[in-house]
């Protein structure tokens, strides 16, 4: 009964998040009465569940659960080699006029769009009902509580380079909350949300009297398609239309960012291939049921259908890298970079399943800390290699790996920098 209520609240949140998004050029009253009931339910459900992540006791709980990051000398070592302050990192003498010659140190302002994932979802979750809790503050790309050394995260590492950075979240809380500042993620968003993503940021951003728009380089991460793949690409008429339709969705998204957001870096991350959740639904009885509500697309359907999904999902990273490489996203004062991490073929293969569940957070679906340090890492990494050696999330392991600036390499590397005839 209890796992029923959680279900029909996550269902009750995600129609809410759809129904009150103002996407659309004409709104009836119904849809205004659902976007105003939505704050107040997802707060009336943070209340509920507890606030996970601001529970020190709680915290305590899932460290002992193995599902938080557990930094030994070796691996504080390899970050504190970047001499972040003094190195080829710091922060430029003059604010750089390009942005194929940022430096860590040079960013000013960072933020994130995108989904659940982004969204920060059962981070701290040691119960069901806790991964409708947004733990925003420990994101890892945008969450900014504590330390890295505490927290492994993009702005808790960009911090050591520049601590002025500002924009990262910093605890738990939903997206219109003063704490979660430019993390613009909402609970169960898909691809035709991240136009309305993207005016939301650039409002926030520009309102914002800590934010020199015309100044400060700004660094956005965005990551979508999950929800797409997992619960409304198989129910379209032809699915094949909906690599179409996030086209349409991603060029508008980004021809909006390119003219209001001078002085702009766009990471992509693309959406994992997700079949690797079939396979994972059959390991435990609560895997197979919260797999199954989240995921129904994939979970529990016919092999047939799965490898069709599968495809789907291949054209669609596809689609993605093809559209962040046209000449009309690149210049001297804004660029994309597809950050390509999470497009392993398999999940952790070499992995056991207890290797696997701490990656993961209570409904098997979304992370954990831990989770999201390792992911942390690998978009730090992917940030620092060059675009044909971009490395791949293969194994679970945290900090075994690295990236430093070099002084052959000092900027976060773009398609123009990554050339061999690039001079420094």
């Amino acid at each position: 009964m209890f796992r029923t209520l959680i279900q029909y609240y996550l269902l009750l949140c995600a129609v809410l998040s759809h129904i009150g998004h103002p996407v659309v050029t004409q709104r009836t009253a119904l849809d205004v009465t659902f976007r105003d009931l939505y704050r107040p339910l997802r707060l009336f459900g943070l209340n509920l569940a507890g606030r996970s992540g601001d529970n020190a006791d709680n915290r305590q709980l899932v460290r002992d659960m193995g599902k938080t990051q557990n930094l030994n000398t070796r691996a504080r070592s390899l970050v504190n080699f970047c001499d972040a302050l003094n190195g080829p990192g710091k922060r430029s003498e003059t604010r750089p006029t390009s942005v194929h010659r940022l430096r860590p140190g040079d960013i000013d302002i960072i933020g994130a769009m995108g989904d659940s994932l982004t969204a920060g979802n059962g981070i701290f979750a040691t119960n069901l009902l806790h991964v409708t809790v947004e733990n925003r503050g420990m994101v890892w790309s945008i969450g900014g509580q504590g330390t890295w050394r505490q927290y492994l995260t993009l702005p808790n590492i960009i911090k050591e380079f520049n601590p002025n950075l500002y924009g990262y979240s910093l605890k738990d809380g939903i997206s219109t909350d003063r704490s979660s500042k430019f993390n613009v993620a909402e609970l169960g968003a898909m691809s035709r949300d991240i136009p309305y993503e993207a005016q939301v940021i650039v409002k926030r951003m520009s309102r914002d009297p800590k934010v020199n728009m015309t100044a400060d380089w700004k660094l956005i991460t965005l990551l979508v398609g999950n929800n797409d793949f997992c619960s409304d690409v198989c129910f379209l008429p032809r699915p094949e239309d909906a690599i179409k339709r996030h086209e349409e969705n991603m060029v508008k998204t980004y021809r909006y960012l390119r003219d209001n957001v001078p002085r702009l870096m766009l990471n992509v991350v693309p959406a994992p291939r997700l079949d690797f959740l079939v396979g994972l639904s059959s390991k435990t009885p609560v895997c197979h049921t919260t797999l199954t509500f989240e995921c129904p697309c994939l979970v529990g359907k016919p092999k047939q259908q799965v490898a069709r999904m599968k495809q789907l999902m291949k054209k669609w990273a596809a689609k993605d890298r093809e559209i962040v490489n046209r000449a009309e996203f690149n210049s001297e004062t804004f660029t994309i970079s597809i950050q390509p991490f999470t497009l392993f073929d398999d999940f952790f293969p070499s992995s056991d399943d207890a290797g696997k569940f701490k990656f993961l957070s209570e409904d098997c679906f979304h992370l954990s800390q831990r989770g999201h340090a390792i992911s942390a890492n690998y978009l730090w990494n992917n940030m620092l290699e060059d675009d044909d050696n971009k490395s791949i999330m293969t194994e679970p392991r945290l900090l075994e790996n690295f990236h430093c600036p070099t002084a052959e390499h000092p900027y976060f590397m773009t398609r123009v920098n990554s050339r061999k005839d690039f001079q420094l």
